[in-house]
């Protein structure tokens, strides 16, 4: 019980501290334009209690999504020795919409209007992801904060950071306050 509640601590502290007083503080929404376009590249990514690192390739699409808002789509490659042509290669594409938050400075996740299905709502304490977003300057960051079975919690942490060529990503993975994944990468501007 006393595990359960710390963990529970820890994770309110973490994301209110995150959304009133972290870095994202500062961020906020703002001129998301020179973030629009499609990006590819390549990343490292560690498992930190293994120590295995493998190599992905990117492909990053954002645009605007409605009014104020936009969608990142993003397709990754992990490759086997180095390669997309060989067995155990995995495909993974993900697409996320948000939307300014109504009276704060940041971004929610929002789920795409389709008139032939009943919207589900979110359900943080069942397992379903929290997702939301700030802007702070050349750096865009995305948040998903998920609740476990057990009480335990997952934040993971993706910044796309501007560049000269494209965008860098910086991602992290943290269980329990144990950073078990880390992810860097860079992309260039695709045209």
């Amino acid at each position: 019980m006393a595990k359960t509640a710390l963990r529970w601590g820890t994770a309110v502290l973490l994301t209110g501290g995150m959304l009133l007083g972290g870095t994202p503080l500062q961020a906020g929404v703002g001129d998301l334009t020179p973030f629009f376009g499609a990006f590819v590249g390549v990343a490292e990514v560690e498992d930190l209690p293994s120590g295995d690192t493998r190599q992905r390739d990117m492909d990053i699409v954002i645009q605007p999504y409605r009014e104020d808002g936009f969608m990142i789509q993003w397709v990754n490659v992990t490759l086997v020795d180095g390669r997309r042509d060989l067995p155990g290669v995995e495909r993974r594409v993900q697409r996320v919409l948000f939307e300014p938050a109504e009276d704060r400075n940041f971004y929610v996740e929002v789920e795409e209007g389709n008139p032939f299905r009943e919207r589900e709502e979110t359900r943080p304490m069942r397992g379903d992801p929290v997702r939301w977003a700030s802007l702070d300057g050349d750096r865009l960051h995305v948040y998903a904060f998920v609740v476990g079975e057990e009480g335990t919690y997952e934040l993971q942490v993706y910044d796309r950071v501007l560049t000269e060529k494209g965008i860098d990503i910086e991602f992290r993975r943290i269980v329990d306050d144990v950073l078990l994944r880390r992810i860097s990468g860079t992309t260039a501007r695709a045209q």
